[in-house]
């Protein structure tokens, strides 16, 4: 799997289960507009500093634990954040 499918596969799971997930689902949608998008940004940010943490951990080798990783994990977390909002666009 590439690195940006598993970025997009990210930001489209994480929209399925804010959007299907029982007492999630409930929590989420009674917040307002901007607080759930606060919230969203919020969950891919800190999936990419996962990845980058276990970047830096020798687990994961998506992305290199130095400047150009950080900045290709930007790159992913924007990929990220477009299929999320596609996946929350098309989702009824």
């Amino acid at each position: 799997m590439s690195s940006e499918l598993l970025a997009g596969t990210a930001g489209i799971v994480l929209s399925l289960l804010f959007e299907y997930m029982p007492g999630l689902h409930d929590w989420y949608n009674a917040l307002a507009d901007t607080k759930q998008k606060l919230i969203m940004l919020a969950a891919l940010l800190l999936s990419a500093a996962g990845i980058f943490a276990l970047a830096c951990v020798g687990k994961y080798d998506l992305v290199t634990c130095d400047v150009n990783g950080a900045w290709l994990l930007v790159e992913y977390f924007v990929l990220a954040v477009i299929a999320n909002q596609a996946a929350h666009r098309i989702s009824p």
